[in-house]
């Protein structure tokens, strides 16, 4: 009797999204042994398999997370249980290589290479427990395209400059996370992406002076690759401020610039779980149609945002905020507050996400008095902190919106307004750097090296070899450009044209919120609610979509969360019911033949 073919299976992009549908399909390839075997091929574009570019552990120190360890763990409380027996969360991984306690190290911030080493660790330890039918194929390789093939899939690849394909798969994962678009290609004048710096930033000398557009953290990452990763070094004074001591072979200057023309706020780790969830318990009933932002998400965000501010100023003063269940009451208690403490500013969430400008200092001021305010602990004043706070709320309320937003949730002109505007300034207050990462960028700001007398949305334009930089007053030649944005999801600019193929080949197709006469298209794929591709013709295929390839019809893909738009565990689900199917068919087949024979 001749062997059934084996079941192929395919996660496309390695990073920590990729690994967490590996475990998931080891987890229940386990837990429903098949005798069946059972081929996984992982296809990855550099060798660091689990932590992908933005987690490869040979990434510099320097390079911190944005939140504590505490919240890293690449294992699930999903069933069935991890096929390792000790998993470890990311804080005792820590504590096993140091020899300490992981209560010690669980609000300090690592750098992102340690989380590497461990997302790498992890993946080695499922490797090292395979069961016994699976054959696992691993590829440093660029997946560029996905056919049809019978009743499987074919994919196309590109590896070491050779085009190659392979066929049979059953089923497919996508979890190639953050874009790369055309254009990102490093020239001698333009760096469209940083990562990995010690590769992408190594050429610049000093003798440039450096553009960077984006003043987010990929700014950060840049400014200091360009400065501590040239060898200068930070020291503390005895007000807990930095002083950069440079190297001697940092650029002249670096003049970071955004549309809003303001960094990112510290993130601190304040109670989040502390307070009435006032947008929570009303938006939950606002889920039965199609939503508008600005009447019915706004003023909710903004009245949670203000009663954290206003919790803050009232317990400085020993007073209370009492919560009512009609907003109106909390309202007269800060009106009286304000009445009885004039001198405190009002809240305003525009004010929040976009503040004003000092018109008497220059921008280069305004910022670092900006930052100061914020990174200050001792000296902070309370309405910093009641601002804090404030921001602070959004992190805590984004899972619900995530529900409300999901699959069309806001109309059409909703959806475009959020993408476009408010989920870069909610980012920017809620989810910022460690307060020692501005710390920083302050020392540099003092020194002169980073220079923010462009930050607002200057003019630029190519000049020679280099750009200008013009605010319409004063104007500035810099050598090199470097963007320091993410690339947002756009089918038409991604640069494997894996989208795009999936598109021609009829696997899938482009989706758009349609609300009346008003559509947006985001410039993903759609998906059904367990993140699998619908094709034209409106069915579904075994090809699944994970993480950011899916931002713009859920929300905030934390990139190393393993509960948030988790579509890891469903997939594995229906594969393993596949498998399992097709398992008892191959069964009754061989009982038939049995049967005739005699």
């Amino acid at each position: 009797m001749m062997q059934s073919p084996s079941f192929k299976i395919a996660i496309v992009g390695l990073g920590p999204k990729g690994l967490y549908g590996f475990e998931r399909i080891l987890a229940q390839l386990k837990a429903n042994p098949v005798k069946k075997e059972v081929e996984i091929h992982l296809f990855n574009k550099t060798r660091f398999m689990g932590s992908g570019d933005v987690y490869r552990s040979d990434q510099p120190d320097y390079l911190l997370m944005n939140f504590a360890n505490s919240f890293v763990n690449m294992w699930t409380e999903e069933q069935p249980p991890p096929i390792v027996q000790t998993p470890l969360s990311f804080s005792g991984y820590i504590a096993m290589e140091n020899q300490t306690s992981p209560d010690e190290i669980e609000h300090l911030y690592s750098p992102r290479a340690t989380v590497g080493r461990y997302l790498e660790y992890g993946f080695a330890q499922l490797c090292r427990n395979l069961p016994k039918n699976v054959i696992l194929q691993q590829h440093i390789a660029e997946v560029r395209s996905i056919e049809k093939v019978e009743e499987g899939y074919s994919i196309g690849y590109f590896q070491r400059e050779t085009s190659s394909r392979l066929t049979g798969f059953q089923h497919i994962l996508i979890t190639t996370g953050h874009q790369r678009h055309k254009t990102t290609k490093t020239s001698n004048n333009t760096v469209p992406f940083i990562y990995p710096v010690q590769e992408n930033l190594n050429g610049v000398t000093l003798q440039d002076s450096v553009a960077v557009k984006g003043m987010g953290l990929t700014f950060i990452d840049a400014a200091l690759a360009l400065t501590e990763g040239k060898g200068g070094y930070f020291t503390e004074d005895v007000e807990g401020d930095f002083i950069y001591n440079p190297s001697g072979r940092e650029p002249k200057r670096i003049f970071p610039f955004s549309k809003s023309g303001w960094p990112m706020m510290p993130k601190y780790d304040f109670n989040l779980n502390d307070g009435p969830e006032l947008f929570v318990k009303r938006l939950r009933f606002l889920k039965h149609k199609k939503i508008n932002l600005k009447n019915e998400i706004l003023p909710l965000v903004e009245q949670d945002m203000e009663y954290a501010y206003y919790r803050t100023l009232f317990s400085h003063e020993n007073e209370v905020l009492d919560y009512h269940p009609n907003y109106d009451e909390i309202t007269r208690q800060i009106h009286a507050f304000h009445k009885k403490h004039p001198g405190y500013a009002r809240f305003s969430l525009e004010s929040l996400m976009q503040p004003k400008l000092n018109p008497a200092k220059s921008s280069h001021q305004n910022i670092l008095d900006y930052l100061s305010a914020f990174i200050r602990e001792k000296n902070r004043h309370i309405e910093h902190e009641a601002q804090l706070r404030a921001a602070a709320i959004w992190r805590r309320i984004s899972p619900v919106f995530n529900e409300v937003y999901s699959y069309s949730g806001l109309d059409a002109a909703s959806h475009q307004e959020f993408d476009g505007y408010y989920f870069g300034k909610l980012n920017r207050i809620a989810y910022g750097p460690p307060p020692v990462n501005l710390k920083k960028i302050m020392a540099l700001a003092n020194t002169g090296i980073v220079d923010f007398q462009f930050a607002k949305n200057p003019r630029l334009e190519p000049n020679g070899n280099g750009f200008m930089l013009s605010d319409g007053i004063s104007e500035i030649y810099c050598d090199l450009l470097i963007d320091a944005r993410i690339p947002k999801n756009s089918m038409e600019n991604e640069a494997s044209g894996l989208f795009t193929n999936l598109c021609k080949n009829r696997l899938a197709q482009p989706y758009v919120n349609r609300e009346n006469d008003i559509s947006y298209a985001p410039g993903i794929l759609q998906i059904d609610r367990n993140g699998k591709l619908i094709n034209p013709q409106g069915t579904t295929e075994n090809i699944t979509l994970y993480g950011t390839p899916t931002e713009g019809i859920v929300h905030d893909n934390d990139t190393l969360s393993r509960t948030r738009n988790n579509f890891a565990g469903p997939w594995a689900g229906v594969v393993i019911q596949h498998l399992m199917n097709s398992t008892d068919e191959i069964k009754k087949q061989t009982t038939k033949t049995l049967a005739y024979s005699k």
